[in-house]
């Protein structure tokens, strides 16, 4: 029996999770519980590509090492204020306050609590979420294609990189629409 093997590296998976946002924001209309997987492969490609082009040349610049001396990633809000920063990008990071909004609602209000998920049930409004998930496309599109210094992208991903994201921003605009 041979051997295969799944790569990943930083930018493939923060790509894998965004194909996922697009894959589930197509069933949404159907399946509104699919918010949920929206929401946190949303968020995961945001904190792969904040990883992304926070870390620069330097993997172990967003690695912590822990007081028992095992490493660990920077949290999405060191990363983001990296980011802002410009440290690993081309220029610094510029989000509205819209788009800070969203990305703090998604992360605190929602994509916490579906990764920790406590006993019990939760209805949530989902009225929403397309214009949350459309700011956090656009933070996505930045940080993945404008801002990104020491992208590995050969052309290919970057084409298919723009089509999801354009993609994702299409379907959160038919949907706001929509919940309107």
């Amino acid at each position: 029996m041979s051997e295969r093997w799944a790569r990943f590296d930083t930018e493939s998976n923060a790509i894998d999770s965004l194909e996922k946002t697009a894959q589930f924001l197509r069933t949404v209309k159907d399946n509104p519980e699919d918010w949920k997987w929206v929401v946190v492969s949303s968020f995961s490609s945001l904190y792969g590509f904040a990883i992304q082009v926070a870390k620069g040349s330097d993997d172990r610049s967003v690695i912590q090492v822990t007081k028992s001396g095992h490493d660990r990633l920077i949290t999405f809000g060191d990363a983001l204020k990296k980011c802002k920063k410009s440290l690993g990008a081309r220029a610094a990071l510029e989000t509205s306050s819209d788009e800070d909004e969203s990305i703090d609602k998604i992360q605190n209000e929602f994509r916490n609590k579906f990764e920790h998920f406590n006993p019990g049930s939760w209805s949530i409004e989902i009225s929403g979420f397309p214009a949350h998930i459309f700011n956090i496309i656009n933070v996505i599109e930045r940080l993945a294609l404008d801002i990104n210094f020491y992208s590995h992208l050969n052309m290919s991903q970057k084409v298919n990189l723009k089509y999801v994201i354009a993609e994702c921003k299409f379907i959160t605009s038919q949907l706001g629409e929509m919940y309107a």
